[in-house]
């Protein structure tokens, strides 16, 4: 393969993959602040 294909490969690699990889970063942030306000939450009581 030429290194055009290759920077195509790679900018469709970035373009299907890195969505995926934020949505999962947010979704495991997003997550992991739900159980700290339920310790807060649990602290309080």
């Amino acid at each position: 393969m030429d290194r055009k294909n290759w920077n195509r490969l790679g900018l469709a690699a970035v373009i299907l993959l890195a969505p995926g990889g934020f949505i999962l970063g947010a979704t495991l942030a997003a997550r992991k602040w739900r159980e700290r306000q339920a310790e807060d939450r649990k602290d309080d009581d």
